[in-house]
């Protein structure tokens, strides 16, 4: 247990130190391999306490909050320690030095108010979207673990009126409980958003929102001709409705954007006439000429014979 804290501890210092030498696989393993002997100390409550000293030690030596990687990891690390191996209260001075560092001294509140906006900072954990994610799934799988459950019949309105990390949260909690395959349920809430275009404009909020909704599928996929179909078929809707009536159509023009579209594409019609009406005149001059001397040919040859 000592040697995976330690080397824990080791790949928190080289993140700091020279990001571009962290092993994300190499951190995985080593995160993971602390956490699965959780489990175990429920029984073995002398490890426990021995594992909480070692946490304790290392706490002590470290500034929690160095940085967003080490922050994230001791605060969800040795939360789910105290949640899952402290059964008797005598393994939890680790997470007591770490609660006691917090803004917010309650779990679930902490991890919803500064550790998921910490997530989706500008260039959160050097822009690592594996390291991300892998935090997202963390502090999602505790929250509906240990915290509160999933609303299921969560509505459009409640979900529009949350922060945008709240979202991105909120999405990945429901994949986890629910599953992940939302989309094809009519009546979920991802169906209703999707319909509504509201998972294109949480993408344009933020390169990693349009990161994880397009890991998720969420995003609609459209080619480039449906694109100009749509374009062409608004802008056919809005003619119509400009010609509808004359005084909505002069207050139209009036507008620049609209005015300036609007003579463009009358000189742009002046110059296809411009081009077009003397190619065909020469056309059917080219053919009544034809046709003329054809006829002549033809009263030549009657009267000379």
């Amino acid at each position: 247990m000592k040697n995976y804290i330690d080397d824990l501890f080791k790949y928190l210092n080289i993140y700091e130190k020279d990001s571009s030498k962290f092993e994300t696989e190499a951190f995985f393993q080593t995160y993971n391999g602390v956490y699965t002997v959780f489990q175990a100390l429920r029984q073995q409550r002398d490890k426990a306490v021995e594992a909480d000293y070692i946490f304790l030690d290392k706490l002590r030596e470290t500034i929690v909050t160095k940085s967003d990687l080490r922050q994230i990891t001791l605060q969800v690390l040795i939360t789910y320690f105290e949640s899952e191996a402290d059964t008797d209260g005598r393994s939890n001075q680790a997470y007591t030095h770490c609660r006691g560092l917090r803004p917010i001294k309650q779990d679930v509140p902490f991890f919803e108010k500064t550790l998921v906006p910490m997530l989706f900072a500008e260039d959160s954990l050097h822009d690592n979207f594996r390291l991300n994610s892998f935090f997202l799934q963390e502090i999602s799988r505790y929250i509906n673990r240990f915290g509160k459950r999933v609303d299921v019949n969560l509505t459009p309105e409640k979900f529009s009126a949350m922060s945008n990390p709240m979202k991105l949260l909120e999405l990945a909690r429901r994949r986890l409980e629910l599953g992940d395959d939302l989309l094809k349920d009519r009546e979920s809430l991802e169906f209703h958003l999707q319909r509504v275009d509201a998972f294109a404009k949480l993408a344009s909020k933020n390169k990693l929102f349009r990161q994880y909704l397009g890991e998720w599928h969420y995003l609609k996929k459209r080619t480039f001709w449906p694109k100009v179909k749509s374009w062409f078929g608004e802008f056919v809707g809005k003619l119509k409705g400009a010609f509808s009536s004359s005084k909505y159509f002069r207050l139209v023009i009036s507008q620049r954007k609209p005015a300036y579209l609007f003579y463009s594409i009358i000189m742009i019609l002046f110059l296809l006439a411009a081009i077009l009406v003397p190619s065909m005149w020469n056309s059917k001059t080219d053919s009544k000429l034809k046709e003329f001397k054809e006829r002549a040919a033809n009263v030549e040859e009657r009267f000379g014979g």
